[in-house]
């Protein structure tokens, strides 16, 4: 619905009056800011992580293969079904498997561990654990040196928020400020939401509103600005009017991506009273979405370009109806055992859980593509991507990860369309989707299980080290000071899935100095627009 006609008194009194002035401040005339210098809308990294893998045959795209165009039909039968809508900004990257995927790299020649340890630690770090102590990984992670790089102001560490977190060592945490320095996630909803509203443009009148959703002044008042110019005044002194008019654009420009006020918070939900004090204990409908809505306010108000929801791995869905904890259920037995007894039902209770995260996943892309940003939206601008600690739960594989990116990161990706990395068959089926409903399929208590039982997929050997330089990269596209990487992380880079690999060292401090590079370095071509 269009806004009524802006009262030009009322303009005055806002961001509109103290611009206009602008021609009559001495001071001004010789500002070198120019149109053409104007900030480009802001690119932002939105990393959406949940644990314990899923229904890799329900999760992908059903097109027959594993490239292709996406369509709304291609979702609606399987766990992504509340994205349909949005299948035209959507980007699958297939065949993508972590750095260190075998789960035998060894430190100092001690082998590695637990393979969720290793699915959290070396997600984002795209390094080896450490071996001794809390197992806590040997670098920083890919959101800290995008925050490092990106963040306006000295603001230099990403936004990890998280809900049912109540410690887990190594298992829960993602983020890593440095080498065994984890990076706890924010579970407070009133701390980010008192931190963004000290961002807040106080005074807004009907006309700042406006112009924070992209409406320009000069359009607002242009009778106004005809009437003017036409006075009979010099060639100087009109060109003083048309110089000011380009700073003016300028100004606008500048304002625009920022729509940091109380009305735009108010817009998308937020108010003081919809935030609940205190620690968010467990998931649930109500205080998820307040956390994704918070992930957009911090967007509009460009308080961080990167950005983690992340989920936790040992929680009980019972809001769902379940009494069994999700990572039990990952491995069909109900608990951490690698053997056992399938639980009753236990392939539809994983069900609701993936089409949960599903929805929220979607409530998040929907809401960042409903906030108007330059000529697009925060989401066109943006990469908003769904990464999972594992493939299948079960399996504990970490290739033909289930990745899915929405938007296109201000025109730099490709959209609308499953890309195959690797080349090769990515799994079973015609999709090459894997075998997550293989064991305990019959529903049958007394049928045995045991951990890895057929329900990964082979292929998918492309170091996801590869991503993150091309995510890197495009975060950076068109920022004349940005130098685009070749490289990024440390891999495994002798092999595909499974193979050996050579040990890793740390020198007298623990710092880690072996290990190979990542093999065939550079960006995920087959991805960019």
């Amino acid at each position: 619905m269009k806004s009524p006609k802006l009262n030009r008194r009322i303009f005055l009194g806002g961001v509109g009056g103290a611009t206009l002035a602008a021609p009559f401040l001495s001071s001004l005339g010789t500002r070198p800011l120019m149109a053409q210098d104007a900030p480009a809308d802001p690119r932002r990294l939105v990393i959406f992580y949940t644990n314990n893998g899923c229904l890799t045959n329900r999760w992908f795209p059903d097109i027959g293969s594993a490239a292709g165009a996406i369509t709304s039909e291609s979702l609606m039968a399987g766990t992504l079904a509340p994205l349909a809508d949005k299948a035209s900004k959507l980007l699958f990257p297939r065949g993508l498997r972590m750095a260190l995927n075998s789960f035998s790299i060894s430190v100092d020649g001690k082998n590695h561990f637990d393979p969720h340890d290793q699915g959290m630690g070396s997600k984002l770090t795209c390094a080896p654990l450490d071996p001794d102590g809390d197992h806590y990984a040997l670098s920083h992670s890919f959101d800290h040196d995008v925050a490092r790089v990106f963040n306006q102001g000295t603001n230099k560490s990403p936004l990890v928020l998280g809900v049912g977190f109540g410690g887990g060592g190594v298992k829960q945490v993602l983020s890593y400020s440095a080498s065994r320095t984890p990076y706890e996630p924010e579970t407070n909803a009133q701390n980010v939401y008192s931190s963004l509203t000290g961002l807040f443009v106080g005074g807004q009148t009907e006309a700042d509103y406006r112009v924070a959703r992209g409406e320009s002044i000069i359009d607002l008042v242009s009778d106004d600005l005809n009437t003017y110019k036409r006075l009979n005044m010099s060639s100087a002194d009109q060109r003083k009017v048309d110089d000011w008019l380009a700073l003016l654009r300028a100004t606008e420009q500048a304002i625009v991506p920022a729509a940091c006020t109380q009305m735009s918070s108010d817009g998308i939900g937020l108010t003081a009273d919809s935030i609940p004090s205190g620690q968010f204990g467990g998931i649930s409908h109500e205080d998820s979405t307040v956390m994704l809505r918070l992930i957009a306010l911090t967007m509009m108000c460009d308080a961080n370009r990167s950005i983690i929801m992340q989920w936790p791995g040992y929680n009980t869905f019972d809001f769902l109806g379940h009494s069994i904890d999700h990572h039990g259920l990952s491995h069909r037995v109900g608990s951490a055992a690698v053997s056992g007894t399938c639980v009753s039902g236990v392939l539809d209770r994983i069900r609701e859980i993936d089409d949960w995260f599903a929805a929220k996943y979607a409530e998040l892309v929907f809401l960042l593509d409903s906030i108007e940003e330059g000529e697009g939206t925060m989401l066109d601008n943006s990469a908003c991507m769904w990464l999972p600690e594992l493939a299948d739960g079960n399996a504990h594989n970490n290739n033909n990860l289930p990745i899915v990116i929405a938007g296109s990161c201000g025109g730099y990706f490709k959209q609308g369309v499953s890309v195959n990395l690797d080349g090769g068959t990515l799994g079973d089926g015609p999709n090459q989707t894997g075998n997550s409903e293989s064991a305990c399929a019959t529903n049958d208590e007394t049928e045995m299980v045991s951990s890895g039982s057929g329900t990964g997929s082979n292929g998918g050997n492309v170091p996801l080290n590869k991503l993150y330089v091309t995510l890197m990269n495009a975060l950076g596209a068109g920022d004349p000071n940005f130098v685009p990487l070749d490289s990024w992380g440390i891999s495994d880079a002798g092999g595909g899935f499974g193979s050996s690999v050579p040990d890793f060292t740390t020198d007298g401090a623990g710092n880690l100095t072996g290990g190979q590079g990542i093999s065939n370095p550079g960006e995920l071509s087959a991805l960019k627009a």
